[in-house]
């Protein structure tokens, strides 16, 4: 949080900071990366789940159609009924809108919009616009004529990557440790060349990004390109609460600080440390909402109570904003 200066819902921006402190110590100050690759190319699980849902759209009621939702993720175990219902019932969400704006993206934000349910009234009440209407007035242009494929890559592209990928977790991390990031897939030239590429040559059925790795596939191993696209992903809840005990910073979702800052409901959030510590907290909404709302008073905490006392705030939370 003292490197992002703001609040996020994932703690991936961790691990990318740990990795540009080893690079560091190896005595390198530039890295190349493959930022921007996904989004241009294809590669996102995210693009596969709109095509499946697209082709679901066109026949709801069949259950044929439902059943490919289980190729999306052949590293997880959903070989079992109740993983299909639950498969079904999450990616249904918006099956009924297919030719909306934000289509690909439905199902996710809908579950990151449970996640207000913790802000506290007078918060609540100030969220009377749906940020999916303020989108849809900013980016409807622009995105009028794409097909869903082309509509997912714009949102992704556009929203996500600006803000979070190449900042939260990519350039403040990296020059944390005084580390410069070069990004080859984000040159101009690359994604102008990209974007006159049909969406099948970039993802051929479910294949993520088949043109880069076909072109790739004298210079990269076959048992790389044939493998399946593993998700970055970090530890959330058990970052914090695990067996050997709570990490420092959970001091913060106690309810003298959560009513000190009156962002949240002290009441739900407590109820949430309760489930996580029942180790009955598994959900995405859970492990957004713990990450949100602590990173959320952190960031109260660093540059309101704090600022401008580092050694304070290293003193105090035992240098968990200090590495």
């Amino acid at each position: 949080v003292w490197n992002i200066e703001s609040p996020i819902l994932r703690t991936a921006p961790v691990p990318m900071g740990l990795l540009s402190g080893m690079v560091r110590k190896q005595g390198y100050k530039v890295v190349l990366t493959g930022e921007g690759a996904d989004e241009v190319f294809g590669g996102y699980d995210i693009f596969k789940e709109t095509k499946i849902r697209q082709f679901w759209a066109k026949n709801p009621d069949s259950s044929f159609r439902a059943a490919l939702l289980k190729r999306l993720y052949p590293y997880l175990n959903i070989s079992q009924p109740q993983a299909l219902v639950y498969l079904k019932n999450f990616f249904g969400a918006g099956l009924d809108e297919p030719n909306s704006l934000f289509f690909s993206h439905i199902p996710r934000w809908l579950t990151t919009a449970k996640t207000k349910e913790f802000f506290s009234e007078d918060i609540n009440a100030q969220l009377s616009k749906s940020a999916v209407d303020s989108m849809s007035e900013r980016f409807a242009p622009a995105m009028t004529n794409l097909d869903a494929f082309q509509k997912a890559q714009f949102i992704e592209s556009r929203m996500l990557m600006p803000g979070y990928l190449l900042s939260s977790q990519g350039d403040r991390m990296l020059m944390k440790n005084s580390v410069e990031g070069r990004f080859p897939f984000l040159d101009h030239r690359v994604i102008e060349f990209a974007n006159g590429i049909h969406p099948t040559k970039k993802m051929k059925v479910l294949n993520e990004k088949y043109l880069l790795k076909f072109a790739m596939r004298k210079h990269v191993p076959e048992k790389i390109i044939n493998r399946f696209k593993q998700p970055y992903r970090a530890p959330d809840i058990p970052a914090f609460f695990s067996d050997d005990g709570e990490s420092d910073v959970t001091e913060l979702l106690g309810t003298d600080y959560i009513k000190k800052y009156g962002l949240f409901d002290d009441k739900k959030v407590s109820r949430l440390i309760e489930k996580i510590r029942r180790g009955r907290a598994t959900s995405y909404k859970d492990n957004m909402a713990l990450v949100g709302i602590l990173s959320t008073q952190a960031t109260n905490y660093l540059f309101l109570d704090k600022m401008g006392n580092r050694e304070t705030i290293v003193e105090h939370l035992g240098g968990q904003y200090g590495h």
